[in-house]
């Protein structure tokens, strides 16, 4: 038997979808691994050698060397990059998290579906039993005599209608025990027995705006943050850039050495260089990757504007329905016996001579109604509550 907790923490664990989620955080972790690297110096082992002539055209030499390179000032390019980096990261975070709720949320509904149609088919046969013994004794009526072969017909139909209504709950059971086993990573058609859950109960709804902190929220707010910091990334490209670079290394010449270029000369030594560069015309590639970035960071916010109108919304909702369904449920559970009662004292009723065929009919049709009734507003409290718990929770 298998209990709701269960079946989340099986899906969770099985689900073919969180593993993807998954990789976009360890690709994540990747980006803020390389932004931070790249603020260390850089040390390589560089060698070359040429050959030509003549002389007085060039020389024959080569090179070995350790060369060591370090920017000194950047601008804030680095910074931002990390900074954006960052928020990669918080936002793939999240976004695992919107996966792994979205799995939840698909379990908790098809548990409760497997649940009605469990509940639908019970109640149903219970029914179907009934209705035959009801036939059985219109059936002797009439083999006795009495002049009441319409009444067998009505019941007739009126079973055959059960029937296929029976079958009809039995392909929702095997509808919702086929994707329960999909969510955990079991095979679709494999047997499945669940543990039923608790009636409703009188809903909990938090104070406040819980819906702020889920992480479709979260996740669209690192969105808009790591744009923003791209725009700092840009406009720190138009800023001065200093670099140091030293190198250690031998430098035979070959032939004679014409005295030019920062390692000119020939054996051991080492040298340092320091480079400044300030860019101030590209005929307009900063300005088209600097609008580039404002507008993907006006698209950030907007999107951010859309995600949390939709999450309040879906919260909020969830929240009402919960409410009102939970009426409703108290509403038809109280309904059930009563309904029941009637039917029990039309047909005996209808035994003693009191009651027609039809009005056994339509109180049998009443029970079963009010047990539909409350079956379906069970299960939409339950989906409701899915519902609140994945837009309403973090």
């Amino acid at each position: 038997m298998l209990t709701l907790d269960e079946a989340l923490r099986e899906a969770r664990n099985a689900n073919a979808h969180l593993p993807v989620a998954a990789i976009n955080i360890d690709i994540a972790r990747t980006s803020v691994r390389e932004v931070k690297a790249s603020r260390s110096p850089t040390v390589a082992l560089t060698g070359s050698a040429n050959a030509g002539g003549p002389l007085a055209y060039t020389t024959s030499q080569g090179a070995a060397q350790v060369v060591g390179a370090a920017t000194l000032f950047d601008g804030g390019l680095r910074r931002a990059n990390l900074s954006a980096a960052n928020f990669r990261l918080l936002g793939a975070g999240a976004g695992f998290r919107v996966a792994e709720k979205d799995v939840d949320l698909a379990v908790r509904i098809w548990f409760s579906e497997f649940l009605r149609a469990e509940n639908e088919i019970a109640f149903r046969e219970q029914g179907i039993e009934r209705l035959r013994s009801y036939l059985s004794q219109v059936e002797g009526r009439r083999a006795a005599g009495q002049p009441v072969g319409s009444d067998v017909l009505t019941t007739r139909v009126r079973l055959g209608t059960e029937e296929a209504a029976l079958a009809d709950a039995k392909r929702a059971l095997d509808e919702a025990r086929l994707q329960l086993n999909d969510l955990m990573g079991r095979v679709p058609d494999a047997p499945l027995s669940v543990v039923p859950l608790p009636p409703p109960a009188l809903p909990s709804i938090f104070a406040g705006s819980p819906w702020l902190v889920t992480p479709d929220v979260r996740a669209a707010e690192a969105n808009t943050a790591a744009t923003q910091a791209a725009i700092a990334a840009t406009r720190s490209e138009r800023k001065p850039q200093l670099q140091v670079s030293a190198n250690l290394g031998a430098l035979p010449v070959f032939g004679h050495d014409s005295g030019t270029g920062p390692n000119s000369g020939t054996g051991l030594g080492g040298a340092v260089l320091f480079s400044l560069s300030w860019p101030f015309f590209d005929g307009g590639v900063f300005r088209a990757r600097l609008d580039r970035a404002r507008l993907e960071a006006q698209q950030a916010r907007d999107s951010e504007i859309v995600v949390k109108r939709q999450v309040r919304f879906s919260s909020q909702l969830a929240a009402a329905q919960l409410t009102r369904l939970y009426q409703q449920v108290e509403t038809w559970d109280r309904n059930i016996p009563t309904a029941r009662d009637a039917y029990l004292q039309t047909q005996s009723m209808y035994t003693g001579g009191a009651a027609t065929a039809l009005e056994v009919l339509d109180a049998y049709t009443s029970w079963i109604n009010a047990n539909q009734a409350y079956s379906d507003a069970v299960v939409r409290y339950r989906q409701a509550e899915a519902n609140y718990i994945r837009w309403g929770t973090p």
